[in-house]
């Protein structure tokens, strides 16, 4: 008798510590900032990775290098004078900004997301050209595509399908956002291009109120729309990526 009862104590005293570590993990938290907004980056062309170096770069940063630059965009680029004869007027840039919402439904928090780039020009063999310009190509019109990979960690998460109330931190996924391009009537100019949208406008419902959402965001990069200038047809290059640029 003393056996099976000190074994009835001793699993109800297993299930309550069961209990207490389900709770714990339950109700666990994640460190966050006070806040962390905006991002802006601005955007540089990108170029080749150097996998057969033929030169070597100045000291102190005397690392293997490639000659010639190989811009890795087959379709777009911007004026540069000792690259294409045109004047350098590109820039671009992109920002990120949390929009915080009243708590409770309906979720009116958001990211609002805005990018503009400008002298975008064709390529030789790209259909998705206006006018002419005095000096290398014409202005790019098609479409260019903003891409990130974002690692989510927030209070919306569950065992069943449908989200939650307990904290996790998502598999890293890639959060895509179209932009258009115009012509510019400047023949000394490329095309702009812009984006002015949100997390919510992109994906319906991807940014909630009240749920501790701390956002990594990967490199932001730019990819062309291809020779059609379309972002949904292959294939489409990197063209810019986040960076600095020192005269």
């Amino acid at each position: 008798m003393r056996s099976k009862r000190f074994a009835a104590v001793f699993a109800a005293a297993l299930g309550a510590v069961a209990l207490m570590i389900i709770a714990s993990v339950a109700s666990a938290t994640h460190p966050r900032p006070k806040g962390a907004t905006p991002i802006r980056v601005s955007i540089v062309p990108a170029f080749a990775a150097c996998t057969a170096p033929n030169r070597t770069h100045g000291p102190p940063l005397a690392f293997p290098s490639c000659n010639p630059p190989v811009s890795t965009s087959g379709s777009v680029t911007v004026g540069t004078p000792d690259a294409n004869g045109a004047a350098a007027n590109g820039e671009a840039s992109v920002t990120l900004a949390v929009i915080v919402g009243v708590p409770g439904p309906p979720d009116d928090s958001d990211v609002s997301i805005k990018s503009s780039g400008t002298d975008i020009r064709c390529k030789a063999g790209t259909t998705a050209c206006g006018s002419a310009n005095a000096a290398d190509g014409a202005d790019y019109t098609g479409e260019l595509q903003g891409n990130a990979t974002i690692r989510i960690t927030d209070h919306f998460n569950a065992i069943a399908a449908g989200g939650g109330t307990d904290p996790g931190t998502v598999v890293d996924i890639p959060f895509p956002v179209a932009a258009t391009c115009v012509a510019t009537a400047s023949t000394a100019i490329g095309g702009t291009c812009t984006a002015t949208t949100s997390a919510n406008a992109t994906v319906p419902g991807a940014v909630k109120d009240g749920k501790r959402a701390t956002v990594e965001v990967g490199q932001i990069s730019i990819t062309d729309g291809g020779p059609d200038g379309v972002n949904g047809t292959a294939p489409n290059t990197l063209f810019g990526v986040q960076g600095i640029f020192i005269p």
